[in-house]
């Protein structure tokens, strides 16, 4: 019984911990929102993490079904058997969240590479049809280090610079 409460314990510690490191897209700017929603599906990432939630409900499950069996077991054979059986249920549902996992793996890798963006302050989006000079002059402006190039389609991500203008960050 301690060997599957260990186990229940353990996997809902990790899956809390994976709960709470992502951001919950009601708590945050609706800037970083609307962000997630055009880099990542807002209805694939509540699914995904619906997914760990339900996870950790089920494997709650488990661990008190089989401590009631595990209880009234009537022979160690018995007892040994059922704690195998809990975890080896325990692993399914984990092996089945491995798509989400993956999923999210990449979200928080790609989200880990944005750059920092105040939404209160002052901010001027530099947006434009293809090599018109968008880099040229953010980097002539701003203190960002954008590649510049002659050819079109030079720059494929989202660059931030600073600037001071009239004492006024921007």
């Amino acid at each position: 019984m301690r060997k599957v409460k260990f186990c229940q314990t353990t996997i809902e510690e990790k899956l809390n911990e994976i709960l709470d490191k992502f951001p919950k897209l009601d708590d945050i700017h609706p800037f970083y929102a609307d962000l997630l929603n055009v880099l990542y599906d807002r209805d694939h990432y509540k699914l995904a993490l619906g997914r760990v939630r339900t996870a950790l409900n089920l494997i709650g499950n488990v661990e008190r079904d089989y401590d009631r069996m595990l209880k009234y077991s009537d022979s160690l054979y018995r007892a040994k058997s059922l704690k195998i059986a809990a975890l080896g249920r325990m692993a399914t549902i984990l092996k089945k969240l491995n798509p989400s996992f993956i999923y999210l793996e990449e979200v928080r890798k790609h989200l880990s590479r944005l750059p920092g963006i105040d939404p209160h302050t002052r901010t001027l989006i530099i947006t434009g049809y293809p090599n018109v000079g968008k880099s040229s002059f953010m980097v002539r402006v701003t203190n960002a280090k954008v590649e510049v190039c002659d050819y079109a389609f030079t720059t494929k991500s989202l660059y931030v610079g600073h600037t001071d203008y009239d004492y006024i960050p921007w």
